[in-house]
């Protein structure tokens, strides 16, 4: 190639190159509202859907940390909230008082009411899975209580009550195992999967401490909410709680259990206690099934490490003591699994999915029990289970003081 044309075809480049620079449809952050929580109710009255919206406040934000505290009543978040024949047009009305676009790409936490999640979620999270600008990463929840009052209340040592709940989610999470963590897109994936339900964490509001006359005691700093339990979902409708103890079974059942205590009687001194710290996981799903006859078999091998121990006796890996304790810490585990099941088939809400394990190891037999899955077989069935518990550590010490 010549010389002069190539000079002409890096001139035409470099001039298209300018006009293409920048941003065509430019956001400046300091025009947009950054949205950090979203809760979502239903109002019967008016058959309209409220959303509250927490947004970064960022006048206090940007202060520093030694500065009186200004804009926004001295909060580090803003609470708007509209309403609208469906979510999205409650969304667009939240505009309607607030002077910055929203942004939504920040939101981590997306809360539900029960009379919502009663209701039915599939308008919020067709939505959810719609918008450009949501993020299905955002951690759902189901609201026992006040609505309003959870989004409003600050969370003690964080500075807005969103990243509160975000990490009252996740210590939770990873501390007890009491809580299902999960997010929006692993919920719209097991809504299109047949023979499984959805499973999403329960928030209670607490009331404020109150004085002896009845008023609340601004003095004190309680935190606005505990967590702990599960709503059970048929489809997108919830259908009822689960508690904190067969939240703990469904997540050793299906193998999302991280961390959690066990505090099991010893079996030498009636009273004593021993309180065992759950380590490594393993759960295992298997279909066995012929011709006629089919079964499901579910195994759950568990470690841990004592995390206290008064005595009497001496604790030792291998001693008969520490046998006598993996067994009754395996049959609490047991207890915990057959009560969520119970729970689970009481709603008829498959949220452990062996109905899709069926579906996935033997499509021929989920086309005949498919359709009486969830209404005939599912609440009566049988699971063959097996928990095997291992003390790999008894701490620093082996006898106790």
């Amino acid at each position: 190639m010549r010389p002069r044309y190539l000079l002409q075809l890096l001139l035409i480049a470099a001039l298209c190159g300018s006009l293409c620079a920048g941003c065509w449809n430019r956001r400046e952050p300091e025009l947009l509202g950054v949205v950090l929580a979203v809760a979502f109710d239903y109002n019967q009255e008016k058959n309209l859907y409220e959303v509250i919206a927490q947004l970064a406040n960022p006048i206090v934000l940007e202060k520093e940390p030694n500065s009186s505290p200004g804009g926004g009543g001295g909060k580090a978040f803003w609470t708007a909230s509209a309403q609208g024949k469906t979510p999205f047009e409650a969304i667009r009305n939240l505009t309607e008082i607030s002077s910055r676009e929203l942004f939504w790409a920040h939101c981590r936490v997306t809360l539900f009411s029960e009379e919502l999640a009663r209701r039915g979620l599939k308008e919020v999270l067709d939505l959810f899975e719609r918008e450009r600008q949501f993020r299905l990463i955002a951690k759902p929840v189901v609201v026992e209580g006040d609505l309003r009052k959870i989004m409003e209340d600050d969370f003690p040592i964080e500075k807005t009550g969103a990243r509160g709940l975000d990490r009252l989610i996740v210590t939770t999470r990873f501390e007890k195992s009491i809580f299902p963590e999960n997010n929006l897109n692993e919920l719209i994936t097991i809504l299109s999967q047949p023979g499984k339900e959805m499973i999403i964490g329960r928030l209670e509001v607490l009331e404020a401490p109150q004085n002896s006359n009845g008023s609340e005691d601004e003095e004190a700093i309680p935190a606005p909410a505990r967590i702990g339990g599960s709503a059970l979902f048929r489809g997108d409708r919830m259908v009822g709680w689960a508690t904190s103890k067969q939240t703990q079974g469904w997540a050793y059942a299906t193998g999302h259990a991280y961390r959690s205590t066990l505090v099991i009687e010893s079996p030498v001194g009636k009273g004593n206690f021993v309180s065992i710290e759950t380590g490594d996981h393993d759960s295992q799903m298997k279909l066995h099934s012929d011709e006629e006859n089919w079964r499901i078999e579910l195994k759950v091998n568990i470690d841990g490490r004592i995390q206290e121990f008064s005595g009497p006796g001496e604790l030792d890996t291998e001693s008969e003591l520490t046998r006598s304790l993996e067994r009754r810490a395996a049959a609490t585990v047991r207890n915990q699994i057959e009560e969520m099941l119970s729970r689970s088939q009481e709603l008829k809400a498959d949220v452990c999915g062996f109905g899709n394990l069926v579906y996935r190891k033997n499509p021929q037999l989920w086309q005949k029990l498919g359709p009486a899955w969830d209404d005939e077989i599912f609440p009566g069935l049988k699971v063959d289970l097996q928990v095997k518990f291992k003390i790999l550590r008894t701490g620093l010490i082996k006898p106790p003081l």
